[in-house]
């Protein structure tokens, strides 16, 4: 009998399990196992992972920072085992405890697994099936508040605001209201509202306990009044960072900020001979650069910016600042594309400048590589100019020059401390008539070789002729112009005596003959042309490209760039000034019938009426009617007409590229060739383009 009553109890203890079963012991039994042993783990788990999400984010204090800062991916890579974790955890519950009231909890938790991954497509699927199962206010609003989330760092802001006021229907706890309150004021940030954004902030923070997350708020108020030009609002915000016992990272920062609104460089010189701000040295040299380019002090700016930069995490934005500086206030264009350069370097593909960074150093690689090209061209002029004994004395001393470096680099390089000193009695005479024993003897021999080989590195085949090309490359630049040294020089400098085989070397390179100068005069005034188009076009610098292309004119008058030289002179005068009237008329007056004077007008007068469109449609076609009929002269005259009537109508790009048949047709065929290139710059986008392009092509192969 006592068996039996135990096989009963066996029995309904084990139905009572079942996650099926609706009774109350079956449900509580669940609830019990649910909430203290998978939901437990998982939420211990995601605490911690929470906790080391703070730990390793690495904030960007030179900007605003975000309220809600972005999820990053790698986070997600590194603490992947962690994440599937608490999602495993939380599985078990959907898994083994269906009758349990924590099912939608174990969805949140999954819900904010993904989240924390990045893996957003998911966790939205995640957060919004959680809404549909159950009505649970609480785990219904921890995972809308997640949703409203993923939504603002998609930029969605649409579908934010459908789920931001179903938020606001709900009844909220305190700890929900604030996480709500963070959310919608991160919202209204990442739209750029800041006057709400800050009015959220002044609601929430005075409910927060002082720690970190207050401290952190603070700053961002401070940030906030400082962009809006409320400085003193921003001291005080920056004030309070202080007493919400903050990190001292955060104070510091917070201190710096202060430092910089008051424009006191003297308290930041302070903070730098602090031993506890050793590590923070480099950002304290990037705030005094800050301030002292404000006060328009350029020189103070470079030298506490290039400071700053040889150090430190902030070296590629600290070169793309001196890289700005150099290019727009100290106008010294080759620097300034050498620090893009490192810029480029050094910026992490993180950091929000990454991309525009990458386009700067491609844009003025092109322009170093211009401007190179334009002084290599004048130095082989100045060069031509000098007499032979003037070419001598220079190489001599630019030889002694590198040999001085040379020593010092190599007496820097010798690790003093580690050196091991040998000494020895001093030779006798017997042991003097060695010649490494012999001091003297063996300084003569050094000066000796240098004077006939120059500077030569120990390696094999030491005593070629043309292996010495360092000192050339120090003098100018020659390395597009050494392999094209052509047999009349050669001749040209066999009357030369040769004083040793690097200045023969170096004399050979040097333009002598009217057919090379010629040659060097023409590759200067295409090298002007292209680098003064470049800066005003690509640089979008008026005066600098002024310079340039006067210096064109001036230098090469009856150029065959000057038509495009005036129209971009034109583009690089203020308006209606009495330059740019003076450049429309030469251009106007001498090329008649060029493009740029259609460009010209095109600015000047703007679209065109409707009528006027259809008048040009009209003489368009007849234009076309006279090139089928093979009268060239009459439909190129017709096109030069609507050009000149019509500027900047819809067909434009079919006259020019009609035109340019025309000169085909006419045989005429430089301007043909001419009329096809300026098509291509003028209309890129044309459909016309590509035909264009293969025609040239075309006419290019043949030509040759």
């Amino acid at each position: 009998m006592i068996r039996r009553y135990w096989l009963l109890g066996l029995l309904a203890l084990v139905s009572a399990c079942s996650q099926q079963s609706t009774k109350p012991a079956a449900v509580a039994f669940h609830n019990l196992n649910a909430k203290y042993n998978a939901i437990w783990q998982a939420d211990r788990l995601k605490k911690s992972l929470q906790k080391k999400f703070w730990e390793e984010h690495k904030e960007d204090y030179k900007s605003m920072l975000p309220i809600i800062p972005a999820i990053d991916s790698t986070f997600g890579q590194q603490h992947a085992t962690d994440i599937d974790l608490v999602i495993k955890k939380a599985s078990l519950v959907i898994d083994r405890h269906q009758n349990s009231h924590f099912v939608d909890d174990a969805y949140t938790l999954i819900g904010w697994g993904r989240y924390i991954k990045k893996d957003y497509k998911n966790a939205l699927e995640t957060f919004k099936f959680v809404n549909s199962i159950d009505n649970d206010p609480r785990s219904q609003s921890t995972s809308l508040i997640h949703l409203y989330q993923i939504y603002i760092h998609q930029h969605d802001f649409t579908s934010a605001e459908k789920v931001g006021e179903f938020i606001q229907s709900l009844d909220l706890s305190q700890t929900q209201k604030n996480n709500y309150l963070l959310s919608r004021a991160y919202y209204h940030q990442s739209k750029k509202e800041l006057i709400p954004t800050i009015a959220l902030l002044e609601e929430i923070i005075p409910s927060l306990s002082s720690g970190e997350e207050k401290a952190r708020l603070y700053f961002i108020l401070g940030q906030l009044f400082e962009s809006q030009g409320k400085n003193q609002l921003a001291l005080e915000s920056y004030a309070k960072v202080k007493k919400s016992k903050a990190s001292y990272e955060l104070q510091f920062h917070a201190t710096l900020a202060v430092h910089q609104l008051n424009n006191a460089p003297e308290e930041l010189e302070k903070m730098i001979r602090e031993p506890k701000n050793e590590d923070h040295v480099p950002a304290l040299y990037a705030a005094l650069g800050e301030i002292y380019f404000k006060n328009k002090e350029f020189d103070k700016a470079k030298e506490y910016w290039t400071k700053g930069g040889k150090s430190g995490s902030d070296r590629g934005e600290l070169y793309l600042q001196l890289g700005n500086l150099f290019a727009k206030q100290l106008k010294r264009f080759d620097d300034a594309a050498k620090y893009y350069d490192s810029a480029a370097t050094y910026m992490s593909p993180n950091h929000a400048a990454y991309a525009s960074t990458q386009k700067l150093k491609t844009t003025w690689s092109t322009y170093l590589q211009l401007s190179k090209a334009v002084s290599q061209e004048d130095s082989l002029l100045k060069l031509s100019n000098m007499s032979l004994a003037e070419l001598t004395d220079m190489y001599q001393k630019t030889q002694k020059k590198q040999q001085r470096k040379a020593d010092s680099i190599l007496t820097k390089n010798i690790p003093v401390q580690n050196t091991v000193i040998f000494t020895r009695r001093p030779a006798s005479p017997e042991q003097q008539s060695f010649y490494f024993n012999n001091d003297q003897a063996r300084i003569q021999g050094q000066q000796e070789f240098s004077n006939k080989w120059g500077l030569r590195t120990l390696e094999d085949f030491w005593n070629r002729k043309n292996k010495n090309n360092n000192l050339t490359n120090r003098i100018v630049d020659l390395t597009q112009n050494s392999s094209n040294a052509s047999s009349e020089n050669i001749k040209a400098s066999n009357d030369i005596p040769v004083l040793s085989d690097s200045l023969q070397i170096w004399l050979n390179t040097i333009p002598k003959s009217p057919a090379q100068l010629s040659q060097v005069k023409k590759r200067e005034e295409d090298a002007l042309f292209e680098l003064g188009k470049f800066v005003r076009l690509e640089l979008g610098e008026k005066e600098q490209a002024s310079i340039l292309l006067k210096k064109l004119l001036t230098n090469y008058p009856g150029t065959s760039h000057e038509a495009e030289a005036l129209y971009l002179l034109y583009l690089s005068s203020d308006k209606d000034s009495p330059a740019q009237k003076n450049y429309r008329s030469q251009l106007f007056d001498r090329f008649p019938t060029a493009y740029f004077k259609q460009l010209i007008l095109k600015i000047e007068n703007g679209s065109l009426t409707e009528t006027n469109e259809l008048a040009a449609q009209k003489a368009y076609e007849l234009a076309y009617g006279q090139f089928k009929a093979n009268n060239y002269s009459e439909a190129s005259r017709q096109c030069q007409q609507i050009l000149q009537q019509f500027p900047g109508s819809n067909l434009e790009d079919k006259v020019v590229f009609l035109k340019a048949l025309c000169y085909g047709g006419l045989k005429e065929f430089t301007s043909y060739q001419d009329n096809l290139k300026n098509f291509i710059l003028a209309f890129p986008k044309s459909p016309l383009t590509t035909e264009a392009e293969a025609l040239l092509k075309a006419y290019t192969k043949n030509k040759n």
